[in-house]
């Protein structure tokens, strides 16, 4: 085997682990003909979706107010179709979008200027911040890869052992560090394996097989824990807002158990499904153990860096009720400050401030839906269709929110799924007598089940990259494992386990 290096590990990282996609000629789009109708034309082409979603919002102001509904309701309630309308197509940046919330809730009068940007701040949106920050100081001591170095050393050199350490890891990993940082995480080893096997041509099993291990190991890892995504850190704040507080350790208690029984049924259908071409990575792992230790050992502020990471995790365990999942967070980034382990400029290049803007924007919404009825009257209607099928409430309600949620999300993405659904459906489980902290867990978890779609998770989005896998590969590999994933989700967590816990 050649020893030059066909995967660089650290010019990966240095890209900010996004795979480079370089234009090529040919890709440009068409120009329209000159002249002013040209541009027109152009510009209605470009913004057609954005031009759709204004011309919702238009006409649901103009329209006569519904009877249950405030005038309020009715502006918010356009500002929701605006927004799902945005969310699904991006006609404009999400955050912008976020943005646009606050604005337009000032301009038609939902709320006072002085009031309005008090709505997006929230325990949940510090929470996506201090997250975010920690995982930017374990990418910087490069902690992320020596764990999934050891990882790798544990699982052995059998593909079978070590697709399920891929899985496991990623899972595991996934719920305290987020599912982006754990993709950067395993990407470049995926690939390098791919590649050291001899290339895609060779081995283009085996490049599926890698790649849908790292995608799906963070999906059904991501639900175990509120830090696993910002959707479940949103959830969290629709619930506090109805006075349910929802401690660390008890959505881990209640949602652990789908990650861990899932760990070993999508490494067992992958492994069936793209049965790879080779049996041993012995040497292959030898190649990137190689390369990865080549960093040498850790150093003291990397163990100090780990330790206010680990401590903070206890924290959120023991202590999230007390003093809050954000501030928690908040004072782990603090203490790395302090010890310059970081510093504030490393913090702000690291930080997807866009990410926090988001999250931001959509508990206002939330916010802004309940406080003008708006929720509410959208979740009476919701019941009044769920009941011409013969769903009211009790876990065949849960069973339609979460089924709705799960096919949602694989149209946009986790966080605007739950942000435009969250309260509605919580207000729903309230007036059908049904536990809303049931429902509103039940509806973070299906919003995490992004099997189908390269569009649906930035996950999908990264290990398609490489081009190893068509858009076909996900429909193949995802439809049995969104369709496990809601039944498990439903019928094992909702309907025995959390009765077991006394939920509902």
């Amino acid at each position: 085997m050649s020893k030059q290096k066909i995967f660089d590990l650290r010019e990966y990282r240095k890209a900010g682990g996004h795979p480079q996609i370089k234009e090529t000629p040919g890709n440009g789009k068409l120009q329209a003909p000159g002249g002013r109708g040209g541009r027109l034309a152009n510009i209605a082409g470009e913004r057609k979706w954005l031009l759709l979603g204004i011309l919702l919002l238009v006409l649901i102001c103009l329209a006569p107010t519904p009877e249950g509904l405030s005038d309020k309701g009715k502006y918010a309630i356009a500002l929701w179709v605006f927004v799902v309308v945005c969310f699904l197509t991006e006609a404009v940046p999400l955050p912008v979008t976020a943005l646009i919330i606050g604005s337009y809730q000032v301009v038609t009068g939902i709320g006072k200027f002085q009031e309005v940007p008090r709505t997006f701040m929230d325990d949940a949106v510090i929470f996506i911040m201090g997250v975010l920050m920690l995982g930017a100081m374990l990418v910087k001591y490069n902690i992320h890869n020596k764990v999934a170095l050891q990882m790798l050393k544990i699982s052995g050199t059998r593909i079978d052992r070590v697709v399920l350490g891929m899985v496991a890891f990623c899972a595991l990993s996934a719920g305290f560090i987020t599912e982006h940082a754990t993709v950067t995480i395993m990407f470049p080893i995926g690939v390098g394996i791919v590649s050291l096997s001899g290339g895609i041509k060779k081995v283009p099993r085996l490049g599926k097989l890698m790649m849908l291990a790292i995608a799906y190991g963070v999906i059904i890892g991501g639900v175990a824990t509120p830090s696993g995504g910002a959707r479940n850190a949103l959830m969290l704040s629709f619930l506090n807002n109805l006075g349910i507080n929802v401690g660390y350790g008890q959505w881990m208690l209640m949602a652990v158990p789908f990650t861990l029984l899932m760990i070993p049924l999508v490494t067992y259908w992958l492994l069936k499904l793209f049965k790879p071409e080779v049996e041993d990575l012995k040497e292959v792992l030898e190649r990137i153990q190689a390369e990865m230790d080549a960093d040498g050992p850790m150093a003291t502020k990397a163990k100090m860096a780990l330790a206010i990471f680990l401590a903070v995790v206890v924290g959120w365990v023991l202590f999230s009720r007390q003093y809050g999942v954000g501030n928690i967070a908040m004072i782990g980034v603090i203490l790395a400050a302090i010890l310059r382990l970081v510093d504030w400029n490393y913090l702000q290049q690291k930080t997807q401030w866009g990410v926090v803007v988001l999250y931001a924007g959509a508990i206002s919404m939330g916010k802004m839906l309940v406080h003008t009825g708006a929720a509410s009257w959208l979740a009476k209607q919701l019941l009044a269709a769920a009941t011409a099928f013969g769903v009211t409430k009790g876990l065949p309600l849960l069973a339609a929110t979460t089924t709705i949620t799960a096919l949602t999300t694989n149209t946009m993405s986790d966080g605007p799924t739950v942000a435009v659904l969250g309260p509605v459906f919580i207000k729903a489980a309230e007036l059908a007598n049904t536990s809303p902290f049931a429902v509103g867990v039940a509806t973070s978890l299906g919003s995490a089940f992004s099997y189908l779609l390269v569009i649906a998770t930035p996950a999908n989005a990264i290990v398609y990259g490489p081009g190893f896998l068509k858009a076909a590969d996900f429909l193949k590999a995802g439809a049995v494992l969104f369709v496990l994933s809601l039944i498990f989700s439903v019928a094992g967590l909702a309907g025995i386990w959390w009765h077991v816990l006394g939920i509902w």
